[in-house]
């Protein structure tokens, strides 16, 4: 099989087109190289320049599909490359004719410099023409590879493997870089590192077909989204022209960077979709794998998504680590120590995931106000109190979430401290850290608890400004 190296290439391709979006600092008089100038225009020309899947490839896909029917493969292929041919000499070429009028990338720093011309909007038009031709050709393609005659002795479901090809091939084709840490993710990639069992792999498909539907059709919604949102991002700068801070008053300057404000907002806010199927599916996995190994994967998924929660993880995997290794410690204790990790594993599971998904419910609350929800041409629009007292409850239900995970991470090491001296020094080490983080979270909490209070005051009032005199008469008493 060699899905596992084309997930490998893509998430590789993921963080290339992700390094171009970061600012790097450097020393005043360096320079990136020619060479790496190079690769980051080709990365970004990839987000706007779609390109066919090449012929080794799909005959690649069709060996993995177990199709036997050359003739058939050999169709195929003289029809995509057919049906790729408009797409190329059509919006493809559009956007290339454009391309150096609208984007180059610095030569100090290596960041992209966007021109805001009436330029950009025809490139990014034909991106769009481009991109969903390129999705109608694939579908194409993948279907005719369907009809295709399999091995006698294939045993996969030609349904659900040509699927599987497919949804991978629009992930490549759809994906745009993460402005959010760990929102694509790959779960083979996070299972296979931690179990290789060919029961487990097998095991764990339904919950992967699962994802891969869900997650189909959240990318197609991002892509599109984000696409208008681009498209109206770039015709307010038109129309605010070259300079025009220096043209604007005060109120109208401050009024326009709300505006640009709320759409770098709204981009962010395409990543949460996504972000709650991923959590989905890693608490769905805990039903179809051991303990251990679900511990393993929540610990992953927190490392890629989660930093603040994988740190935490980290050090607990460090203590035990060193626990594990003193010399203090018999073959015994050491049994004893894996046992009492085994035997927490799945509440350390629950907590974990509860965890994350409550971590993605307060993002979620952050970016409400411009969230998928939330028509295109309402975008700007400050986020209300009600939309400030359910980001609070959120954070607060977070901080909640971290202290009692916490509370179960001092309940599973206090029991080492009788391991020994050294081991107990350690332990009490990890615990005093633990009391500190505990207080931060706690003070934090309560902060939140009192801004609660003042939006709840604040929304009362509000409401009584907009209702009418409780005891003025209304038409049902006439």
């Amino acid at each position: 099989m060699e899905f596992p190296m084309r997930i490998r290439d893509a998430t590789l391709f993921l963080g290339l087109l992700l390094s171009i979006m970061t600012f790097v600092g450097r020393p005043a008089d360096a320079q990136i190289s020619a060479a790496e100038r190079s690769l980051r225009e080709q990365a970004l020309r990839r987000m706007y320049e779609p390109a066919p899947i090449d012929p080794p490839s799909v005959r690649a896909i069709a060996r993995d599909l177990e199709i036997e029917d050359d003739a058939a493969i050999v169709d195929a292929l003289a029809a995509y490359e057919l049906a790729w041919r408009p797409i190329l000499e059509g919006p493809v070429q559009i956007v290339r004719e454009r391309w150096p009028v609208c984007f180059s990338i610095d030569r100090q720093q290596g960041d992209v410099r966007t021109r805001h011309t009436p330029e950009l909007l025809l490139l990014l038009q034909a991106r769009a023409d481009a991109f969903r031709a390129a999705d109608v050709a694939d579908e194409a393609l993948f279907g005719r590879l369907l009809a295709a005659d399999r091995a006698d002795k294939s045993k996969i479901d030609p349904i659900a493997s040509t699927r599987r090809e497919r949804r991978r091939r629009r992930r490549e084709l759809l994906g745009l870089p993460d402005r959010l840490p760990g929102t694509s993710i790959e779960p083979l990639e996070l299972i296979t590192t931690v179990a290789v069992d060919p029961e487990i792999l097998e095991g764990v498909l339904p919950v992967l077909d699962e994802w891969e539907a869900e997650l189909d059709a959240a990318l197609v919604a991002r892509w599109s989204r984000n696409e208008a949102i681009e498209r109206m991002q770039a015709a307010t700068r038109i129309d605010l022209g070259p300079e025009w801070r220096r043209l604007l008053t005060g109120v109208e300057r401050d009024r326009a960077d709300r505006e640009l404000a709320a759409y770098e907002e709204a981009l962010v806010a395409t990543e949460i979709p996504r972000r709650n199927i991923n959590a989905e599916m890693i608490g769905a996995l805990g039903f179809r794998v051991p303990p251990l190994t679900h511990l393993e994967i929540v610990r992953s998924h927190h490392e890629l998504a989660h930093p603040a929660l994988f740190v935490e993880d980290l050090r607990l995997e460090r203590l035990i680590r060193e626990v594990l290794a003193s010399d203090e410690l018999d073959e015994r204790g050491r049994t004893d120590v894996e046992n009492l990790i085994a035997a927490t594993a799945e509440r350390l599971n629950r907590l974990g995931v509860a965890a994350a998904k409550q971590a993605d419910r307060s993002l979620a609350s952050r970016y409400r106000h411009v969230s998928d929800a939330v028509p295109l041409v309402d975008l700007g629009a400050d986020p209300t109190i009600e939309d400030d007292i359910d980001a609070i409850r959120d954070e607060i239900e977070l901080l909640d979430a971290v202290l009692e995970r916490r509370q179960e991470f001092d309940r599973l090491v206090r029991p080492f401290a009788g391991l020994g001296a050294d081991v107990e020094r350690r332990v009490e080490g990890h615990r005093a850290v633990n009391a500190s983080f505990d207080r931060r979270d706690r003070w934090s909490r309560d902060r939140l608890r009192d801004a609660l209070l003042e939006l709840g005051i604040r929304l009362d009032e509000r409401n009584l400004d907009i209702d009418p005199d409780p005891d003025a008469e209304s038409g049902f008493d006439r």
